[in-house]
Formats: structure tokens, C-alpha cells, sequence
């Protein structure tokens, strides 16, 4: 069974959205965009426990309520010896044809004025124009059958959950629970005696009798005894923590290590309906109180164990996207009105040495607005610099420089395009020597075309590999060069970084640096002279650096 869609209509902060599903997936926007939102259109949709709420006016988007909610959700079913497939049909009967592939499953709810609630009504079938209103039994649907959702919210309560499901996780199924358990009642019973003997609780038995004879002498006395009993025998049981080669326990403090707590008891309960239904998890920031190290070992579980077959989470963390592959990540966010768009993520091949340094860079990058493609940390440090300086805080305001360390450009590109997330290109005028040829490859011509997708730019080898011969290969093709900086966003160096700076601030980098040749003692150890260039740089300086048609890409991003 695959995910395949999901449309909304006036819930919420959504007003008319259509967009793609996988059967894992990520949502990631800013703040009160409608990531949450988008959690419980489908869990009006999959789960029993909010459904029989209701909805309410508020429910509604702007409070349009003379138009019905509208929630559609598209399955794909074509996997015949797929068990969850065969679980879906079954449940269907009727509603869908052996040749349906598709299952949509629709929610309406209605505005009543006089009962002041919409209540949900739910259809599915394999055929959208005509589908079967579901059979209802009390709150319960037909699809509740099938279907079991764990709902994870973002700051869970470890001691909640524990008392609500422990008859569920706790069975005593054995031969020798038997006599352990008479053997509790057979206590429980000399306890209640015990209790029941104590001197005060005799002294308040010999008074309260004769009060109660006060009122109503009908030769009856009072007694008081204790009813502790089994049933109560869960009631009490708290999760502690035992470390290795220590034999005494600990309580379970810290938030952090309560809600990796709370994951195992969801996965035990979802161990329990797997054989019967269909386990839907859908996690609300899963990063809450966990640090770094344990948002990284959750993200390999989420996205690799295979109980976590259908997973839809939202996160504000780089960090729980790590280990992602084969994800479909969406993108909520809002101009005026909420939008969404999404894209399938799968790690190319040629990067899956490499997969985590990809992951890692992207997944930091998709949370931005604006992000700055650059090609290492050299440029990354300078660029932070400079911005720091015009634009203090502009990290918050949603821009990110992204290295992509040798990577390459092109897969973050698609990504980000797909996401709608603006993004800039500055990358370096590289030639390359031609194998077995006197010639050389224009290299930073080659990877701008193939940003572009097209050929914009020369193709053919120069016969000279020169700082000149650079500039001049870029000079006679600035008008091209201008028209890929406007229409595509992308700025190639006239020869690369250090010349880039030299270029028009030779002095300035000669006084700073204390050498007479500024490009060459840049380029020596790279990562470090630019560190030491940083931080002789004044405010004066960097306002320079972000003006020049040199590092233009600044300001397009910026601005």
C-alpha cells in the first residue's frame, strides 16, 4: 500500500491545497504555518480519538461556514501480495472492484448552526465519483477496523501513556502468574486486616457508631474496614532505570530520556495491532528535549526500521532528517494564505558513500527561505562575514549559506527548486586540464550550463590556463554570464575567490595580510589565511566586499 495524495478544503489555515504523499514524510515550514494542521486533517480522516470531537466554526477556514471541509485521501493498492493491500480490500468489500487500484477515502463535515458542530461523514471506494458512505457503529467507522494511528505529540507524557495502556503491555498469561497472584490476593487480604486492627482506625469505629444511633437507632453498628484489591494492582507501577553493573534503581528523570521511553512503549503497542491493522504514525517534533546525539539515533530508527512503514512527521530539526532516504519531504508555508509544495527525496546513487554529508547540508538548507550555494568552507566563512556585517541577523530572517563540498550543485538545486526555496549560485571560473591534450576543459562554463540545464555558455577548450586567460574568457562572454546571473541566479567567479577579492582590494589585503601577495598566501593554507583575513576585516571593509559586482550574489540574497 502506498500514500499516494492528499487534498484539503477549507480546514483551517488551508483553504484549497493538493499535495503529493509517500508513505514517509517529512513536513517543514516556520512557525503557525499549518504543519500541525496538516497532522490532524489526516487524523480527522485515520483517527478515532479526535474524530469523535467533532469539528467546530474555528475548524473551518476563515470561517467559511457555508462550505462543507473537504479532506481526500488517495491509496494506492495495486500490490496485490502486499498484506496491508489485501487488509484494505478486505475491509472495502463492495465499495471497491477487482480492477480498482486506487482507494480514496473522503471526509466531509457540514456546518450545523443549530447543533453548532460539523459532524464527520466518511466515504470511501476505488471509484471517486462514486463512493460508499461508511458503515458507523456508535463513533466508530468502518475504516477504524483497519487502520490504527499513533499519534505522537511533541511533549508527550512518559507517565500518562504508561497507566493507559499498561493492562495492554502488561499480560500475565503465564502458569506460575497464578500463584503469584493468589498469593498477592492472599496478602492484600492480610493487609486490609492489618489495617483495619490499627488502634485509630478502632477508636474512630467506637465513635462514629453511636453518632450514627443519634439519628436512626436501628440496632446496627458501623465498621471500618480497609478494601485495598488486586484490581488496583497496575495502578502504581512506574518505569525506573537500572544502569549496567549497578544493582540499584533510579527514577526516570529528564525529558529527554522520558520520551525515548515513550517511543518504545508506541512500539510495543504498535507490535500489538500490526497482525490486525494497519499502524499510521504521525509525530509532532520529535526533537523536543532530545539532544543532538539522541535526534540522530532516533532518526536512524525512524528511517530505517521497518515498523515505521508509514510515518508522517514535522520538525524543525536538520538533525532528525539525517538519516533520510526515500522520503517525501513537504513544505508548508504561507503567503497571505497557507501553500504547500513537496518533493521525493532519494539519495542518488554516486552520493550514497557520501550520503550523510549530503543529508546533513540539506536538511539544514530546506528550512531556509533564501540559501546561498557555495563551493567550500572558504567562501563560507567570508560570505558569513560580510553578511554579519550588513545584515546582522540573517540567519533568523531565513537566508542560509550552504558548501557543498565537492558535491555538487546540481541535486541541491532540484531540491530546492522543487521546494520553492529561493537559492543562489556563486562557483568558480575552473579550467581543467584535457587528458592527453596541450588544452584545457572550461570547467566553471560547464557546471553553470549544467545548473542551467541548458548551454548558455562556450563549451569549447582554451589552449592557455592562466589567471588572464580566465579573465578573459569572462570578459568576452560577460554579456551571457549577466544573463544567467538575472534569469538564474547563478555567478561565476571571473577566476575564483582569492582573485575575486585581489581584484579590488589588493592594498587593503597586502596592509591586512603583511605579504605582498595576498592570492598567493590565501591559497597556501586556505581555511586558515581566510580565518586570519576575517577577522582583521572592519565593518568598513565587508561593506566594500558586499557592493562589488564581484560578490553580487551577496546582495541578491540579501535583499
Amino acid at each position: 500500500m502506498k500514500f499516494e495524495r492528499v487534498f484539503i478544503k477549507n480546514f483551517r489555515n488551508f483553504d484549497d491545497v493538493e499535495i503529493d504523499l509517500s508513505n514517509k514524510n517529512i513536513f517543514f515550514g516556520l512557525n503557525d504555518v499549518g504543519k500541525t494542521n496538516f497532522l490532524y486533517a489526516l487524523r480527522y480522516v485515520f483517527d478515532k480519538d479526535i474524530r469523535k470531537q467533532n469539528l467546530l466554526d474555528s475548524d473551518f477556514h476563515d470561517k467559511q461556514l457555508d462550505k462543507p471541509i473537504e479532506i481526500t485521501v488517495v491509496l494506492d493498492i495495486s500490490d496485490t501480495v502486499d498484506s496491508d493491500c489485501q487488509k484494505l480490500r478486505a475491509q472495502l468489500k463492495g465499495a471497491l472492484l477487482s480492477e480498482h487500484n486506487k482507494v480514496y477515502i473522503k471526509l466531509v463535515a457540514e456546518y450545523n448552526k443549530t447543533e453548532m458542530v460539523a459532524l464527520p461523514i466518511l466515504s470511501w471506494g476505488g471509484d471517486v465519483d462514486h463512493l460508499h458512505e461508511m458503515k458507523q457503529r456508535g463513533y466508530l467507522y468502518e475504516i477504524d477496523y483497519v487502520f490504527s494511528v499513533i499519534y505522537i505529540d511533541s511533549y508527550v507524557d512518559l507517565y500518562s501513556l504508561f497507566k493507559k495502556n499498561v493492562s495492554k503491555l502488561v499480560k500475565n498469561e503465564k502458569d506460575e502468574d497464578k500463584d503469584t497472584l493468589e498469593k498477592i490476593q492472599s496478602t492484600i487480604d492480610d493487609l486490609n486486616e492489618h489495617i483495619a486492627s490499627l488502634s485509630g482506625i478502632k477508636d474512630f469505629q467506637k465513635k462514629l457508631t453511636p453518632e450514627y444511633q443519634k439519628f436512626h437507632d436501628e440496632g446496627i453498628s458501623v465498621s471500618i474496614k480497609s478494601e485495598i484489591a488486586v484490581k488496583g494492582l497496575y495502578s502504581n507501577i512506574i518505569p525506573y532505570i537500572k544502569q549496567d553493573n549497578d544493582n540499584n534503581l533510579y527514577p526516570t528523570a529528564g525529558e529527554g530520556r522520558k520520551k525515548l521511553l515513550a517511543y518504545s512503549v508506541y512500539d510495543i503497542l504498535s507490535e500489538e495491532n500490526k497482525e490486525r491493522k494497519i499502524n499510521l504514525f504521525l509525530i509532532e517534533e520529535p526533537e523536543n528535549h532530545l539532544h543532538k546525539s539522541m535526534q540522530l539515533a532516533l532518526s536512524q530508527i525512524l528511517f530505517t526500521d521497518s515498523k515505521y512503514t508509514y510515518l508522517f512527521v514535522t520538525t524543525h530539526s536538520p538533525f532528525i532528517l539525517v538519516e533520510m532516504d526515500n522520503v517525501n519531504l513537504v513544505r508548508i508555508y504561507s503567503e497571505r494564505k497557507t501553500y504547500s509544495v513537496s518533493t521525493f527525496y532519494e539519495v542518488p546513487d554516486i552520493y550514497k558513500k557520501n550520503r550523510k554529508m549530503l543529508n546533513r547540508c540539506l536538511s539544514e538548507a530546506i528550512f531556509a527561505n533564501k540559501v546561498l550555494l557555495v563551493e567550500g568552507p572558504s567562501e563560507y566563512a567570508l560570505f558569513d562575514k560580510v553578511l554579519s556585517v550588513v545584515h546582522p541577523f540573517y540567519e533568523a530572517d531565513g537566508i542560509y549559506i550552504l558548501p557543498v563540498y565537492g558535491v555538487g550543485f546540481e541535486k541541491y538545486i532540484s531540491i530546492l527548486k522543487e521546494l520553492k526555496i529561493f537559492n543562489v549560485i556563486k562557483t568558480d571560473n575552473d579550467l581543467r586540464t584535457v587528458k592527453g591534450k596541450s588544452e584545457y576543459s572550461v570547467l566553471g562554463f560547464t557546471r553553470c550550463n549544467n545548473c542551467i540545464g541548458e548551454e548558455r555558455l562556450p563549451t569549447t577548450p582554451i589552449i592557455e590556463n592562466s589567471i588572464d586567460s580566465k579573465r578573459r574568457l569572462y570578459d568576452v562572454n560577460i554579456n551571457a554570464l549577466n544573463e544567467i546571473r538575472r534569469d538564474w541566479h547563478i555567478y561565476l567567479s571571473k577566476v575564483d575567490l582569492e582573485n575575486d577579492l585581489d581584484e579590488f582590494l589588493h592594498d587593503r589585503l597586502v596592509d591586512l595580510l603583511e605579504d605582498d601577495e595576498p592570492v598567493k598566501y590565501l591559497q597556501e593554507a586556505k581555511n586558515y589565511h581566510m580565518v586570519e583575513l576575517i577577522k582583521k576585516l572592519t565593518d568598513e571593509d565587508c561593506k566594500e566586499i558586499y557592493n562589488h559586482y564581484n560578490f553580487a550574489c551577496l546582495k541578491e540574497v540579501a535583499e
